[in-house]
């Protein structure tokens, strides 16, 4: 039996993973689903997905190439979760 998988992305770790797509009700705020993963030709992250370390929140500056591949159908399915694009 094959489960289909879901490519994420944690805004706190700064990370890609994948995960079935039966959890993706689990996931809380910063982990973003994608629909693939970002390009390693982008100029400004080099593929990595974050321009660098916010300071004061620790959490990571997404890059604008991971905000284009963000797959907004399974957060509009999930609205009633607590994911954030933000």
């Amino acid at each position: 039996m094959q489960t289909n998988k879901t490519l994420m992305y944690s805004a706190f770790s700064g990370s890609f993973y994948e995960i079935p797509e039966n959890d993706l009700k689990l996931m809380d705020i910063g982990q973003l689903p994608l629909k693939k993963k970002p390009s390693s030709s982008c100029s400004k992250c080099y593929g990595r997905g974050h321009l660098g370390r916010d300071t004061q929140t620790y959490g990571y500056l997404i890059c604008s190439c991971v905000r284009k591949v963000i797959n907004y159908d399974i957060i509009k399915q999930n609205h009633g979760t607590q994911i954030s694009i933000s």
